[in-house]
């Protein structure tokens, strides 16, 4: 308990489609039918990525009741926790700056209070309390990360451990001490985060233990710079050490992921427009050795002008568990000084962390 009082109290200062065969050896194979709950999903995920919806109360109003529905239909589906941390992050992804404080608030208030109502609903089955217990934490967190208060980290703090309490709590709570992990971590306390972490590791939950090792291996590397040496496809060696001072942009792929094939052509003028900046680029291609073959086709074909290491592991190598990596297309960027920014960045936002990090305006 002193541990965690000393934690609050440090975390309220921070500084904030395939052809058809039709020959007789080869049917047709029909397409997997969706289960309600995974077509209630995506009904949820159609209203909150609406492209032209006008920001403002009729569409917090619209967010917030279509979230409510999933919730308490699906409470138990897999994607329940998805769906929790989507609406209690809404107004954040959506409503970013120091102009938009009161609209962020606006939209949590309204969100809570509409949990409230539902939570006092006599008809609630186990399933949905323990949602809407889970839906309660996350909120929390959205208002403890608006306004850093003691009060409010208490509180943070005090649904989680709620929430613990609660049968099957295994569901949820993994991700909601990560949550909390995370909000320590970028009040800018390190130290703080890892002995946060630490302490989970003695958590009676197989999950939370399971989470807080993955987290610690990113925290470290966060402080201690990335060790590296290998000799890539192409025979060229490759220190990490010897690429201090610049920006590294590890990205994993591999050639049986279009998508991520895809973005590493897409890199390509990136590369080329930042690399006399300060950039360099490492691919890590994450595919099985029966795979190599298509590999080198790839890197033939294409001729990617930076170093690509291979050791047929897919993500079981060093350099991927290092990050948590466990699927492409992802990417990690180090800094100038070897530590990790960021890890399981998406293509899109690539030019944007490259830019802030070489002070690119």
């Amino acid at each position: 308990m002193r541990f965690l009082r000393t934690l609050l109290a440090c975390a309220a200062t921070f500084t904030v489609a395939f052809p058809v065969s039709t020959s007789l050896a080869q049917k047709p194979t029909a397409a997997p039918t969706k289960s309600p709950g995974d077509l209630a999903y995506d009904t949820y995920l159609a209203v909150r990525n609406a492209k032209d919806a006008k920001p403002g109360p009729a569409r917090n109003a619209e967010i917030i009741k279509a979230g409510f529905e999933f919730i308490l239909a699906f409470p138990a589906h897999g994607r329940t926790g998805t769906v929790i941390s989507s609406v209690a992050g809404f107004a954040g992804s959506t409503m970013t700056g120091n102009a938009n404080a009161p609209a962020r608030t606006a939209y949590l208030t309204a969100t809570k209070f509409e949990l409230l109502g539902q939570r006092k609903r006599e008809d609630l089955t186990p399933d949905q309390a323990l949602a809407l217990a889970s839906l309660d934490v996350a909120l929390s967190g959205a208002l403890a990360r608006e306004e850093r208060s003691r009060e409010n980290v208490q509180e943070f703090r005090e649904k989680i451990d709620t929430l613990a309490a609660m049968p099957k709590a295994d569901r949820f709570l993994s991700g909601h001490e990560r949550e909390f992990g995370e909000f320590i971590r970028t009040g800018g306390r390190l130290e703080l985060a890892v002995q946060f972490y630490q302490k989970l590791l003695e958590h009676k939950d197989k999950k939370v233990v399971d989470m807080a090792k993955l987290e610690l291996r990113l925290l470290d590397a966060r402080m201690t710079p990335a060790p590296f040496t290998f000799t890539a496809i192409d025979g060229k060696a490759v220190d990490f050490a010897q690429l201090r001072g610049k920006a590294v942009l590890i990205v994993y792929w591999s050639p049986t992921h279009e998508g991520s094939s895809n973005a590493q052509v897409d890199l390509k003028e990136l590369y080329r427009n930042y690399r006399k900046q300060g950039l360099e680029v490492i691919g890590v291609a994450c595919n099985k050795e029966a795979d190599k073959a298509k590999l080198d086709a790839f890197l033939k074909s294409k001729k990617l002008p930076w170093p690509t290491y291979y050791d047929g592991k897919e993500f079981a190598s060093d350099i991927a568990m290092r990050f948590n990596v466990r699927g492409v297309p992802n990417a990690v960027l180090l800094g100038k000084d070897g530590l990790m920014i960021e890890a399981g960045i998406s293509p899109t936002r690539y030019e944007g962390m490259i830019k802030r990090v070489l002070g690119i305006k």
